[in-house]
């Protein structure tokens, strides 16, 4: 039997338009996670700097993806600094673009 390799543990058991979005999901949520860890915050202090609950920082923490939209990830990352861009070429592919943005003074 051959091996078969998947782009993700989520295209395992879910569509691939539901896996790619799940993989987004985790990438944000890693970022952030590791964002608030740079920055030695309590779980409250990050709550507090980003406009949600200290259970929803919590969750970010402990890798609960399904907690989170990516509407709301992207609103922390607004509030950590960052600015996000949709670039659309074609189509046939875009990118999502996440840079800090240095006109902003971070929370």
């Amino acid at each position: 039997m051959a091996l078969k390799f998947y782009e993700s543990p989520f295209h395992v058991t879910e569509t691939p338009e539901v896996a790619s979005k799940l993989v987004l999901k985790t990438d944000l949520t890693i970022m952030i996670r590791d964002l608030i860890e740079q920055e030695s915050w309590t779980q409250q202090e990050a709550a507090e700097r980003l406009g949600v609950t200290q259970p929803r920082i919590s969750d970010i923490v402990n890798g609960k993806i399904d907690k989170c939209t990516l509407d709301t990830l992207f609103s922390m990352l607004d509030k950590l600094g960052f600015k996000t861009e949709f670039i659309f070429g074609n189509l046939e592919e875009a990118t999502i673009k996440i840079q800090k943005d240095k006109t902003l003074a971070f929370v």
